[in-house]
């Protein structure tokens, strides 16, 4: 055997050996080929099951979880305090941050520079969402109803042609293009991005796609002597594999920043950030954009299509349903978003989907401890770590009939009823703490808003036995999701 050979062997036993007994992460249960490689997590991504291997861990190991030789996943909501909220820690500047995540080394190669998302440090976060935060005030909430509205319409008028010509409709596609040209109008004031949805999809396919190589990559990081040349090869991703990086051309954009007619939007109330003092570059600008459509988009498509396929598959609740958008409106031009977000069996429906098919997380949870106590377990500066949201939103410590679909938990919840002793506080399903989605309310309000019109127009049924659980891949994300339905028009 020679030299080289004879140190590789010599590598690879003492990479095992100290991963699982010599590690300060070493305690920490889960399978072995998870503490010595990135094999269980590469083989999860590859397969699209990583949410239920997840949660499969903890029910096998314990709140407590080794993922791989540098990941940890929790699933408490003390660790979700502890990893989302800053803490007293904070106060001497340990936070648990993005940097030398997954998402955080993607999002150099997407958005030419860091957004809302990808920020790593904590003041830089700060004045980003200063920035943007203009653009999501109460009073532009009430503004973009006319827009929702348009394109509800247009999801109806799209719909309808399409039952006219096949007995069954995927759902999924009309609300998809239905939600990217709400987000796009409501970014831009005008739909800069029509023609890209497409392209999105391309680059998530892709992104989940390269995902097992990417861990593999995100686990060499952490070795010695290799954190250039997997560097390097994430650089390489987007060019080996073909991926879109230009979603929102910046040629249109500066061409939009430049028009002195504008309406009231995202990207306007954004650009007033300037006359506030509050610094934004030409690269930034565009960064926060693209990242308010393309992150925007996918959640509540995602969402909408989550809730809807749930729907059909309890027809009880799709007809109480109806039947609560009915007694409230005699026409969908009556519905408004005050008067929908005060509807109990709507709201839990949309509530009860995020609880179970949460559209944030994978990875995107992910943070890099700074040396931290975490559930009385230390974890040492620079691990990933994550509470899974999708083990704690299901977990029976928290809630009553976990893995059902009983929309009823969010409005029949008083002393005495089945949902009593739920703890709500443990659903966050658009995250918590400072970096909690800043688009929330939009998203919901729009949600509403197409969910109401599609059930009150049309009489929906299942076309076949499709199971949201069991049948659409999660690795980073949900994809490759359908909502086939019979519709007949009212």
């Amino acid at each position: 055997m020679s030299n080289r050979e004879l140190q590789l062997l010599f590598g690879v036993v003492y990479s095992v050996l100290y991963n699982c007994f010599l590690s300060p992460i070493s305690k920490v249960p889960g399978p072995v080929v998870a503490k010595v490689s990135p094999f269980w997590l590469m083989r999860a991504v590859r397969r699209g099951n990583l949410n239920r291997d997840i949660q499969e861990l903890h029910r096998r190991y314990g709140p407590v979880v080794r993922l791989s030789p540098t990941e940890v996943s929790f699933a408490t909501i003390d660790a979700q305090n502890a990893i989302h909220r800053p803490g007293p820690s904070s106060k001497t500047g340990l936070f648990f941050t993005k940097e030398g995540t997954l998402e955080a080394m993607m999002g150099e190669i997407i958005w030419p520079a860091p957004n809302l998302l990808t920020a790593t440090k904590p003041e830089e976060h700060q004045r980003l969402k200063r920035a943007l935060q203009p653009a999501f005030t109460e009073r532009s909430l009430q503004s973009q109803q006319p827009i929702q509205r348009q394109h509800a319409e247009t999801l109806i008028d799209n719909v309808r042609r399409s039952s006219e010509k096949n007995v069954f409709v995927d759902l999924t596609p009309h609300m998809s293009r239905a939600i990217w040209d709400i987000v796009s109008d409501l970014s831009f004031g005008e739909p800069l991005l029509k023609d890209q949805l497409a392209k999105f999809e391309r680059l998530k396919t892709t992104f989940c796609k390269v995902s097992p190589l990417l861990e593999a990559l995100q686990v060499l990081l952490a070795v010695p002597g290799v954190q250039l040349f997997s560097k390097a090869c994430i650089g390489l991703v987007p060019l080996l594999f073909w991926l879109p990086t230009n979603v929102l051309p910046s040629a249109q954009l500066r061409k939009r920043c430049e028009r002195k007619d504008l309406n009231e939007d995202f990207l306007t109330a954004i650009m007033r950030c300037r006359e506030l003092g509050i610094s934004m570059t030409d690269k930034e600008l565009q960064s926060n954009a693209s990242l308010l459509v393309m992150v925007g988009y996918d959640t509540t498509a995602t969402s909408l299509s989550s809730t809807m396929n749930l729907l059909l598959r309890h027809p009880l609740y799709l007809a109480a349903l109806k039947k609560e958008l009915q007694f409230h409106f005699a026409s969908t031009e009556e519905m408004s978003a005050t008067s929908l977000a005060q509807l109990p069996l709507l709201n839990g429906c949309i509530q009860e989907a995020l609880r179970l098919f949460p559209p944030a997380n994978g990875k995107g949870t992910n943070r890099t401890s700074p040396g931290a106590i975490i559930d009385n377990i230390y974890i040492p500066r620079g691990v990933n770590v994550s509470a899974d949201m999708y083990t704690i939103q299901r977990s029976p410590l928290y809630w009553a009939q976990p893995d059902s679909f009983r929309p009823e938990r969010w409005f029949d919840n008083g002393s005495g009823t089945e949902f009593a002793k739920d703890v709500r506080a443990s659903h966050c399903p658009f995250l918590l703490g400072p970096r909690m989605c800043i688009g929330r309310a939009v998203a919901l309000q729009s949600m509403r808003m197409l969910l109401a019109q599609i059930v009150f127009c049309f009489d929906l049924e299942a076309a076949e036995d499709y199971d949201w659980e069991k049948d659409v891949p999660n690795s980073y994300l949900w994809t490759d999701y359908r909502c086939m339905a019979r519709v007949r028009c009212n």
